[in-house]
């Protein structure tokens, strides 16, 4: 291949947005594009580059591995299926393509192993068969807060996203590499699955949106009620004099009742609009205690909330909204653990991590930290393995959804953060929130963050 077309073909590889393998004869990795490094968690092209193919799947799909690479060795191309296990030992389902790559005369015989990771896409196939199972019992005589699902709706968009960008990227290589490989074929094959996922995705987007249409508006009206309700017992408590002390104690309740109902009414509108990421320099004290009354009310009145002071400033760049949530989130977890009956400390720190103690997922530096503890039952070590999984919960059939933690973690590796978790049977849970520390709110303007 002239040097031109090599470097041109490497280039269109590196873009893809698909894991991309040269493997030799026998199996062997030759190259792999970034994406397929960054699929894998590997630190470099030298935890891949040498080792066998197969070896990078898990034992149930090695040998389904070694017959592509058979088949293809003989001119047959061919697709599959499974999960492969990245060097972190967390799994990945990837659609695969492999087939003979076609060089000059003379040339050594190379393969093409096409791979996109399509786990966010199952995963969204598995959030549509929750939504179609959950929807109607939802809306019959469901509590307003149950018919929340802004978090699918986010999570479907984020994945819609991503799978339209694939597809684009995937036939732009496609229309390059035309003449110079033969992997046109493939590349068609793999567009119109993207161009699939990208329907279902859209598919599925639209009924978290249709649902979160329908809460906007049953709280809205809700709102207008009780504003009616809030003026008729004003007019009545601005003549104290003329109620009896008991009656003054009922329209008191009455009161109470309705401000909660209000909460209640414009939490519901917060969460059913949509709001872009919007990055800006905030203190986790602010967000924390702006947040605490809201929190006490969702917690129920057997747990005790306390949100210790900071003496110090906490200062990162985040989304506040974002943050908030994820916050409630934690809270409500923990309120979980404890049986609705407990207590849940919301404590600050400052930490830093030296360069010799980081990892590639958790840098050096400068850290704000906020950490919710709860005094429930903890976790074992199989419950904290999977913790974060999207869909994973350990809650009862239709009393959650298991997406609350892994919007945290999502937030947290979005921010450049991490999350860390210390927990055991017996001893409770304490949940912190690592987010990088920044200068002070006044050095940073707000900066809004947009869809592609």
């Amino acid at each position: 291949m002239p040097a031109f077309s090599r470097d041109h073909y490497r280039q269109i590889v590196e873009l893809s947005g698909d894991s991309i393998f040269e493997l030799d004869g026998g199996g062997r990795v030759v190259s792999v594009n970034q994406r397929g490094l960054e699929l894998l968690e590997a630190y470099g092209r030298h935890d891949v580059v040498g080792r066998h193919w197969h070896d990078l799947w898990t034992p149930a799909m090695r040998a389904i591995a070694r017959e592509a690479v058979r088949l293809a060795c003989v001119g047959q191309r061919n697709e599959f299926q499974g999960a492969i296990q990245t060097l972190r030992d967390q799994e990945r389902i990837w659609s695969v393509i492999v087939s003979p790559l076609a060089l000059d005369r003379g040339q050594p015989v190379l393969l093409l192993a096409m791979c996109r990771d399509v786990t966010d896409r199952l995963r969204s196939e598995h959030a549509l068969r929750l939504i179609n199972e959950s929807l109607t019992s939802q809306l019959q005589g469901a509590e307003l807060r149950e018919l929340v699902t802004a978090r699918h709706a986010d999570f479907l968009e984020s994945s819609l996203t991503q799978t339209q960008e694939q597809a684009e990227a995937e036939r732009h290589a496609a229309e390059a590499l035309r003449g110079q490989v033969d992997i046109a074929e493939a590349a068609r094959s793999l567009a119109e699955r993207a161009r699939d996922s990208a329907e279902l995705a859209s598919l599925q987007a639209q009924k978290g949106e249709a649902v979160g249409q329908l809460v906007a508006g049953i709280a809205h009206d809700f709102n207008n009620m009780l504003q009616t309700a809030v003026a008729a017992i004003s007019v009545v408590t601005d003549t104290p004099e003329q109620l009896t002390p008991l009656q003054r104690k009922l329209l008191g309740r009455g009161q109470e009742a309705l401000h909660h109902a209000s909460m209640l009414a414009r939490r519901l509108l917060a969460f059913s609009r949509r709001h872009p990421p919007r990055f800006e320099a905030l203190d986790l004290r602010e967000v924390a205690t702006s947040m605490a009354e809201l929190m006490r009310q969702s917690l129920g009145p057997d747990m005790v909330l306390v949100v210790e002071p900071a003496p110090q400033a906490l200062i990162t760049q985040g989304d506040p909204h974002a943050i908030g949530q994820a916050v409630m989130n934690l809270c409500i977890n923990a309120r979980d653990a404890c049986q609705n009956r407990g207590q849940i400390t919301v404590s600050f720190s400052h930490q830093s991590i030296a360069s010799d103690g980081a990892t590639p997922s958790r840098a050096s530096g400068q850290y704000v930290v906020l950490s919710v503890a709860d005094t429930g039952t903890g976790m074992d070590q199989a419950t904290l393995s999977r913790l974060f999984e999207p869909y994973f919960t350990t809650k009862p059939e239709g009393q959650g959804t298991g997406l609350g933690l892994a919007q945290v973690y999502a937030l947290m590796r979005h921010s450049g953060g991490f999350i860390d978790v210390d927990t055991a049977l017996g001893r409770g849970t304490v949940m912190s929130l690592w987010f990088p520390q920044a200068e002070s709110a006044s050095a940073h303007a707000p900066v809004a963050i947009h869809a592609a």
